[in-house]
């Protein structure tokens, strides 16, 4: 059955690490692709930790040194996001609980070197599921 997105098996290597800081807690994310690709091409980015979506207004997206807001990640033309370079999700309220959280993170982009039509554009899937372990103590913080 033909699919819309292209869907790589590079899932692993797409959520990396989930830290506690005094504004919250950041999530780093690779990229689920095998080349780079401007952060403008991404249609679609949500996070979930624990069954519960993350309002979009409460992630800042880091790249390169830059801090976006979800609606700014279209028009960040300028912002290569690299296979080896990830991004940070940010995520302001409450720091999570010390232990395991289940993290959903969904990202589908236009693949910019494929465009079948004015407009219509090959897209790829770099979303991943994981679980992901908070420590009680910041500087130990890992992934499973």
């Amino acid at each position: 059955m033909p699919t819309k997105f292209m869907k790589l098996g590079f899932d692993e290597q797409v959520l990396r690490r989930l830290t506690n800081d005094s504004d919250g807690y950041v999530l780093e994310v690779g990229l689920n692709y095998y080349r780079g690709t401007p952060i403008s091409a991404v249609e679609r980015m949500e996070l979930s930790v624990d069954g519960e979506r993350v309002d979009d207004d409460r992630i800042l997206v880091e790249i390169n040194g830059k801090f976006l807001r979800l609606p700014q990640v279209p028009l960040a033309f300028t912002e290569y996001w690299g296979v080896k370079t990830p991004i940070h999700l940010h995520v302001t309220g409450e720091p999570l609980a010390a232990g395991e959280h289940d993290v959903d993170f969904v990202c589908e982009a236009r693949v910019v070197y494929m465009q079948f039509a004015p407009g219509v554009y090959g897209m790829f899937d770099a979303s991943a599921s994981g679980t992901l372990t908070v420590a009680e103590n910041p500087s130990t913080n890992s992934e499973n």
